[in-house]
């Protein structure tokens, strides 16, 4: 156990600054983003953001079939706002519900949650369900991925979640605000990935060769992926309006300012900083261990970097390709029941981009290994030579009368 109090208020100091210097990045970066207007088109989803509000249910009135419909009933509930200048007011809302369709939302019951669109014609305001409420489940699922993470990590857990709450601020409220306002999407996506390298690797890691070796191994993958996709991209004269997404953000966008391009670099890019964070900090930790252990020369180190990092690679490699696939599944089975051929699927572009992620990210992770790996062996190497060179005279310890005495 260490019991080192000064080394503990070192640490402590470390994060602190840490911290404050990474708060100050958040202030600063959304300042920035905030001071240059966006262009930028409203569009009819979001008008109709505007005209929604959340509830709960309180009543339901009735249920009858649809006379214009018979594949649906229509549900008639009571229901109170609890958001915006109405919250408290009591509603009247109307739900469609679809008979045997479980792809379509079920019919409320009472005390449900759920979100209520606004209809005015003629001077009358009508409330309609459009969809349930589920921030409340998922905010119960994160607090407790959070005490779960705290309780079994200790200090280190406390520090993932610091950690954790940096990275998405930082994508939510400075890089999305930043590529909005029209900052160039490449500079801001390198940018934002060694920001949360630093921040991520020094309050999980340390203050420490480990740390550092860590995060100059994730920066090299990094910096390799985004020079990849930025090689391929051009190669293959991608486009980067590949789907409904990529035309809606096209018409958000007046004027063609957004470069289509650049948001698949920032896609692929950011895809692999997870994979290739896990990796080269995987490596340090394991290297850093082994040359505390026992005297391990560079020679050893870097020999044992890569025999882990073998390792790593065969289950690392099929994560990636899995999850990719996993998030493009419903991709493929659209086109796939459209009986595409085969070659001509995997030319479509959001087919070719789905690909690119995949490959970019697994070759991101391979040149991280070795790469860790080599400036692993040269940080840590220390550590063997002070295993080996043995205690100093004024540490020599003297048994006197069963008591060691230093």
């Amino acid at each position: 156990m260490d019991m080192n109090p000064g080394k503990d208020r070192k640490k402590a100091g470390i994060y602190l600054l840490v911290t404050l210097l990474s708060l100050l990045f958040l202030i600063l970066g959304n300042r920035i983003a905030s001071s240059r207007p966006a262009d930028l088109t409203i569009s009819d989803y979001e008008s109709e953001l505007k005209d929604q509000v959340f509830a709960k249910v309180v009543k339901i009135d009735s249920v009858a079939p649809n006379p214009g419909d018979g594949s649906t009933n229509v549900v008639r509930f009571s229901a109170a706002i609890t958001t915006g200048e109405q919250k408290g007011n009591l509603v009247q809302a109307t739900q469609y519900v679809y008979k045997n369709q479980e792809a379509m939302p079920p019919a409320v019951t009472v005390n449900d949650k759920v979100v209520l669109g606004r209809l005015s014609e003629n001077g009358k305001t009508e409330w309609a369900f459009e969809n349930y409420d589920r921030i409340g489940q998922i905010a119960v699922l994160v607090l407790v991925f959070i005490l779960s993470v705290v309780v079994l990590g200790g200090r280190k857990g406390l520090a993932t979640v610091v950690s954790l709450a940096f990275t998405c601020l930082s994508l939510f409220y400075v890089y999305i605000p930043l590529i909005i306002a029209g900052y160039n999407i490449y500079a801001l996506t390198m940018m934002i990935c060694v920001a949360i390298i630093g921040v991520s690797f020094t309050l999980t890691g340390g203050w420490n060769q480990k740390g550092l070796a860590a995060a100059l191994g994730c920066t090299a993958g990094v910096v390799f992926s985004g020079a990849l996709q930025r090689y391929m991209g051009a190669v293959m004269k991608l486009t980067g309006n590949y789907n409904d997404g990529s035309s809606r953000l096209t018409q958000i966008f007046s004027g063609g300012k957004l470069d289509l391009k650049a948001v698949v670099f920032a896609m692929v890019t950011i895809g692999a900083l997870g994979s290739v964070m896990d990796v080269a900090m995987s490596i340090a930790s394991s290297l850093f261990e082994i040359a505390g252990e026992r005297a391990a020369g560079k020679r050893d180190i870097l020999k044992s970097g890569f025999t882990i990092g073998k390792d790593i690679m065969g289950t690392m490699a099929n994560t990636l390709i899995l999850a990719y696939i996993g998030s493009g599944l419903v991709t493929v089975l659209i086109y796939g029941a459209s009986r595409y051929p085969l070659f001509q699927l995997l030319n479509k572009e959001e087919i070719i981009i789905e690909l690119l992620q995949s490959l970019v990210g697994v070759l991101g992770m391979l040149f991280t290994i070795p790469f860790t790996a080599v400036v692993s062996s040269v940080l840590f190497a220390a550590r063997g030579k002070r295993k080996n060179a043995g205690p100093s005279a004024h540490r020599k310890i003297i048994a006197q009368k069963g008591q060691y005495v230093k």
